[in-house]
């Protein structure tokens, strides 16, 4: 007798709710007691020593007592975190420093991530790392200009 197959396990769920973030327009939620959760589909690239690949969109959660976490898709998904300062000259210029991916020390290294004027949407992220193997991995995402909002009477 043949048993039943599960269609969607727990982490297949988990991944589903991710890319669903990726198919959304590019968002931000924030406010006083939240973290700014920043999502946008874009152009650009992971450069690695002997490979490069096109990014579709990012991921970016700065929560307030300054982690982060970064999540990059192209045919595969990158992620990274450590902490974030936003800079004493641009308010829309948040430097990023990377203490781990998966894994924590996987990947180390630092970054910048600039804000449109309402710091509520990505602009562009730019990712300089070193994997824990001595690979030097590059990133750079310039995200596509969110649609002005519509009226609805």
């Amino acid at each position: 007798m043949n048993k039943p197959k599960r269609i969607l396990r727990p982490y297949n769920a988990a991944l589903l709710v991710l890319f669903a973030g990726f198919l959304l327009p590019v968002s931000a939620q924030s406010g006083e007691s939240e973290s700014l959760i920043i999502s946008a589909k874009g152009h650009g690239k992971l450069s690695l020593v002997v490979d490069e690949r096109k990014i579709t969109s990012a991921l970016v959660v700065l929560r307030q007592n300054g982690t982060m976490l970064i999540t990059i898709t192209a045919d595969l998904m990158l992620q990274a975190e450590g902490t974030w300062k936003a800079t004493a000259s641009s308010p829309e210029e948040i430097v990023l420093k990377i203490t781990g991916g998966a894994v924590k020390g996987e990947v180390v290294g630092s970054g910048k991530l600039l804000l449109t004027g309402d710091r509520k949407s990505m602009k562009e992220l730019t990712v300089n790392l070193t994997s824990s193997e001595g690979q030097e991995i590059s990133v750079t995402f310039v995200a596509e200009a969110p649609e002005p909002s519509k009226a609805r009477i």
